[in-house]
């Protein structure tokens, strides 16, 4: 198999936008470079894609040895998106090349999580929330990443709550802060579904009331156009219902829906107003 580069912006940089490539520095009248040499490219030809292999001399780039800051070789760099993720001087053993690699590699997990997002937020600018989730139902799993678990829950909401619950559960306390808007939607997911179910007592006048159980009950059957348009008219009327429960509920809706749903595009400028 070849791998000498042949074009470093196709080769190296384009490449590495999806795939790790793993460049090999070395030179012919470089001894430790002969040894590493059949190494790694037989390693390289058991990735089965997973990463990719370019070698690149030195003799013949200078240019590219200097602008990689490399002062010995064999060198071996890792390169994921254009940038240096890891690396080592010197030929090494098989098992110790092999380690350095199972330690480096970016997660295939990750990269999976990023292509199901791209897509599912696709489907959200489209309007399309149902196929979204039913995508997301096939592709999410315990090993995704912890932003696909929390965008699959909102998905789930409002009808499926409970599962929404667990996979929320499933995110890092340390990573918590970062998703503090979606534990909230949880809660107002789950507070508003109580007040339909005629389980919580709220506070406000009549016709205000009356709007946000309305409101609330759009919202459990995933009519977002009612459920947004209603909850926007009882802040306008009165937005101390339910302790600010309008605006809490119209936040959850923009969460659940994605900020790029073009019903979320719709209202939001509404919502804004009737703020102030």
């Amino acid at each position: 198999m070849e791998y000498d580069l042949k074009d470093f912006e196709k080769d190296v940089l384009e490449a590495s936008r999806s795939t790790p490539v793993v460049i090999d520095f070395w030179a012919e009248w470089c001894a430790p470079c002969r040894q590493l040499g059949p190494t790694i490219e037989k390693l390289a030809g058991e990735a089965e894609g997973r990463w990719k292999l370019v070698k690149i001399d030195t003799e013949k780039n200078p240019d590219l040895a200097i602008k990689f800051g490399v002062r010995g070789i064999p060198a071996v760099k890792m390169i994921y998106q254009e940038e240096v993720i890891a690396e080592f001087t010197g030929a090494q053993p098989e098992h110790l090349i092999r380690n350095w690699l199972e330690e480096n590699l970016p997660d295939g997990d990750a990269a999976h999580s990023e292509e199901v997002l791209e897509k599912i937020e696709q489907l959200l600018r489209e309007g399309e929330r149902d196929r979204a989730r039913s995508f997301a139902d096939a592709e999410v799993t315990e090993r995704s990443s912890a932003e696909l678990k929390v965008r699959y829950a909102m998905l789930l909401l409002p009808d499926r709550l409970e599962e929404a619950r667990e996979w929320m559960e499933e995110i890092d306390e340390a990573a918590r802060y970062e998703y503090e808007i979606e534990f909230q939607v949880l809660e107002t997911v789950s507070h508003l579904k109580e007040i339909v179910q005629g389980a919580a007592e709220v506070s406000g006048s009549e016709e205000a009331l009356q709007l946000y159980r309305d409101a609330a009950a759009a919202m459990m059957e995933k009519d977002f156009d009612t459920a947004l348009s209603t909850f926007i008219r009882v802040l306008q009327v009165d937005r101390t219902v339910d302790d600010d429960g309008p605006r809490k509920a119209c936040i959850a809706c923009f969460t659940m829906l994605g900020e790029q749903n073009p019903l979320s595009a719709e209202y939001r400028r509404a919502f804004s107003m009737s703020l102030y």
